[in-house]
């Protein structure tokens, strides 16, 4: 979103969520490959972030600030990847005026199409698209809007810590960027969704973020993001419906979660699993809906195509069954896909893997534009 143009090969990655913050020290080559020196994950403070606004600043700041001490960060340069609905993201399709400026025609349909004010926000666009239809010039433009107050405070929090700013970037960026490169799944298990989805787009694909507090939409096409819509609902939803629907602690809530998942239970098992089966497949029927809306808008909307293969990351997507329920809902090849799926990532010796898997965002955004 806002970029100063000053970057070193070394630089800090930071992603602040609802649930954790992402601290990545990483080392870029001269092709963008990326080497991970160290990174930490550390709670992030409760009450302090909704919806990607931080409302205690000083109690963020401390919290990075105690991380990167325990990994013993040297950079410098950092990039900070914001959260939340108060990142607004449309595609419009706008005609073409000779002599009228782009910048001014986007703002003018802004203005005309969403209820904000344009002087409190940071508007970008990027031109997806320009053809004639009808005998009219148009171009299909994707445009994002953020709160400047929101975009500064992730700013102090660099300040604060003594970094240098490098960039302020939203999610859906920090993933296309990701997925710009050649992912790797199984030979197998490509052959056979290849085999039975063979008449499916390849070209247009999903990459859907099941976080705690959100499940973030990405439709790319030609590896070029056309579509992003933020869903109020993650993985945190799930555990409150167990916890209510079973009288449990929301951590007890959980573990039954990561246990029980997306599997039927079986015959004669107790009342207790049946509730927990049924308290979560209600949470991710209405996530799944939402999801289905958001590829009919694009295809119907927004001059896509159909969604050829869906790309899950984040947390939530380890939820077991998942997947598979996925691939039945949509009639498409769903694969799972972490950070070291990912070409050209090395990391540091002794780093944990797994964990560094789910980090794509927090390292996402080192890469350049």
């Amino acid at each position: 979103m806002v970029t100063i143009p000053f970057i070193k090969t070394n630089l800090i990655s930071i992603d602040i969520g609802f649930r954790n913050i992402k601290i990545v020290e990483v080392e870029l080559g001269r092709n963008n490959e990326i080497f991970i020196k160290n990174f930490g994950i550390v709670a992030t403070p409760k009450g302090c972030i909704k919806n990607g606004a931080i409302k205690d600043v000083k109690k963020v700041t401390s919290e990075i600030k105690r991380i990167m001490g325990d990994i013993n960060t040297r950079a410098k340069n950092a990039k900070i990847v914001m959260s939340g609905t108060n990142i607004i993201s449309r595609i419009f399709v706008i005609d073409k005026i000779p002599g009228e400026d782009l910048n001014h025609l986007v703002r003018t349909t802004i203005s005309q199409s969403m209820p904000i004010d344009l002087d409190a926000h940071k508007i970008d666009f990027k031109i997806l698209k320009e053809f004639r239809e009808d005998g009219i010039n148009k171009v299909k433009v994707f445009v994002t809007a953020v709160l400047k107050s929101i975009i500064q405070s992730y700013i102090d929090i660099l300040v604060g810590l003594g970094l240098k700013p490098v960039s302020v970037d939203i999610p859906a960026n920090s993933t296309a960027k990701f997925f710009n490169r050649e992912i790797m799944v199984s030979e197998s298990e490509t052959w056979f969704k290849k085999k039975r989805y063979s008449k499916l787009s390849q070209n247009t694909f999903a990459v859907i973020d099941f976080g705690s507090e959100t499940t973030i939409v990405n439709i790319l096409r030609d590896k070029v993001l056309e579509f992003n819509k933020v869903i109020l609902r993650g993985s945190s939803n799930l555990d409150e419906a167990i916890a209510t629907n079973t009288q449990k602690e929301i951590d007890e809530a959980e573990r039954l979660k990561k246990i029980q998942g997306l599997t039927l239970p079986e015959m004669n098992v107790g009342d207790t699993q049946e509730v927990i089966y049924r308290s979560i497949k209600s949470v991710v029927d209405d996530i799944v809906r939402q999801i289905f809306q958001c590829f009919e808008f694009y295809e119907k909307r927004c001059y896509g195509e159909k969604v050829g293969k869906i790309y899950m990351i984040g947390g939530g997507s380890l939820l077991k069954g998942l997947r598979e329920y996925l691939e039945e809902i949509f009639q498409v090849p769903v694969y799972p896909v972490g950070l070291l799926s990912i070409e050209g990532i090395q990391i540091n010796k002794g780093l944990d893997g797994e964990r560094l898997n789910f980090l794509i965002n927090s390292v996402g955004i080192s890469l350049g534009n």
